[in-house]
């Protein structure tokens, strides 16, 4: 069986200030600050856009290919 990835954002916990300036830019709400630190909560509903990299003034998110399941119609994935 293959394993699907999907582009999703990951936070570099040690940049992140909590600002939830990329909370607010995520059109699909699927980040919130939990104590703190901005998590991607809804992965399933991330949409891959990369739109909650250009307002972090800190370099906290980078996207990657994540190992996930989910809808493959959301997003963008690939498999290996």
């Amino acid at each position: 069986m293959k394993q699907t990835y999907k582009w999703l954002p990951v936070i570099k916990k040690e940049n992140c200030t909590g600002c939830g300036l990329c909370v607010e830019a995520c059109t699909p709400k699927c980040l919130e600050v939990v104590d703190g630190v901005v998590v991607l909560t809804l992965p399933i509903l991330c949409g891959s856009e990369e739109h909650c990299i250009s307002p972090c003034n800190y370099e906290a998110i980078e996207m990657k290919w994540v190992p996930a399941p989910g809808r493959d119609y959301i997003g963008l994935w690939h498999e290996k």
